[in-house]
């Protein structure tokens, strides 16, 4: 395969079927380099489905048509650049320098009360790597494809408490985890008690996605943990899945944060999904959580949810994200 690069070498690398069927890369001695996910590559390495290749500064994807078993493997795969690509270059290299020096800022979101004074924020983060996105779906993505999910999200929880306590924030601040961080949860608690010590004025409340909730002892025993620590407890994206309930009778946490498709599309006191959230913001409250409506974006949608009595409000029709710190 030629690629027209001046950072590629004649011979660069090389791709072989292996007879197990995997393929495997190994460079050729180039001048500027063969890397796997981000990882030089020094030897012969095996390349799997979704792995991104840089050769010289070219970026590749290697995708395989899984389930397309043929006599001849290789109909069954192709390598090459990325739809859109140029558009949308996959950044693996930059991802990489934004984990290794930190590059990012964090940003809140204010959560209001009904009578639509200020209660608290939402605890955000933004990549600020100079060659791409700041977008987090973005950032995530990347990830996802590297297998960093927990240290991106370490690092963004580490820099939004930092700035937090910087900026002297007040009231609760309700910050997210992601999903794979309960299990097993031991380094997520560690680290939420080592920030504990570093910021012990900061009024924290984790966020947990109800799709993390599915060993129920271990929910118990992550709760326990938590008010050792003074941390309260959240429940986010109530009503996105399963929406169990009997999570919130055997680990009830302190606020349930409704999902944004139950609060969208309020058409009035007679609409079904009006009905429903007005039964379960009645049933929540009575088991003593806070109820939290996110996602909202007009005026009818915040009217609609104080007749029906949520104790609190999120979304773009309140206040959209901006930096802890000031404008970055």
């Amino acid at each position: 395969m030629q690629i027209s690069a001046p950072s590629v070498s004649r011979l660069h690398a090389e791709i072989d079927l292996a007879p197990d069927g995997s393929l495997r890369l190994r460079d050729l001695g180039s001048t500027n380099g063969t890397r796997i996910n981000g990882r030089s590559v020094r030897r012969t390495e095996a390349i799997l489905h979704g792995d991104v290749i840089h050769i010289g500064e070219v970026e590749l994807l290697l995708i395989e048509r899984l389930g397309q078993i043929t006599a001849e493997a290789e109909a069954a795969t192709r390598i090459g650049l990325p739809a859109g690509a140029c558009a949308a270059p996959i950044h693996v290299r930059e991802f990489m320098q934004l984990l290794d020096q930190g590059l990012v800022h964090g940003f809140q979101q204010t959560i209001f009360d009904r009578q639509g004074q200020p209660f608290g924020s939402e605890l955000l983060g933004r990549g600020a790597h100079p060659g791409m996105g700041r977008s987090p779906a973005e950032l995530f993505a990347l990830a996802a494809r590297t297998g960093e999910e927990l240290r991106l999200s370490q690092l963004l929880r580490e820099t939004s408490f930092a700035e937090a306590a910087e900026a002297a924030m007040q009231g609760p601040l309700f910050f997210n985890i992601h999903p794979l961080e309960c299990n097993p949860p031991e380094p997520l608690l560690e680290q939420l008690g080592r920030l504990r010590g570093r910021y012990p004025d900061l009024e924290l409340i984790f966020e947990v996605h109800e799709k993390a909730i599915t060993d129920l002892d271990r929910m118990a025993a992550i709760r326990a943990e938590l008010s050792s620590l003074g941390i309260g407890l959240a429940y986010d994206d109530f009503g996105a899945g399963q929406a169990r309930l009997q999570e919130l009778i055997e680990v009830p946490p302190d606020y349930l944060k409704f999902d944004i498709t139950l609060v969208r599309g309020l058409l009035g006191p007679e609409s079904p999904k009006y009905r429903m959230l007005a039964s379960l913001n009645q049933m929540i409250q009575t088991l003593g959580i806070r109820t939290l409506a996110e996602g909202i974006e007009d005026e009818a949608t915040a009217a609609a949810c104080r007749e029906i009595g949520i104790d609190l409000y999120q979304g773009f029709h309140f206040a959209r994200p901006v930096p802890i710190l000031g404008e970055q």
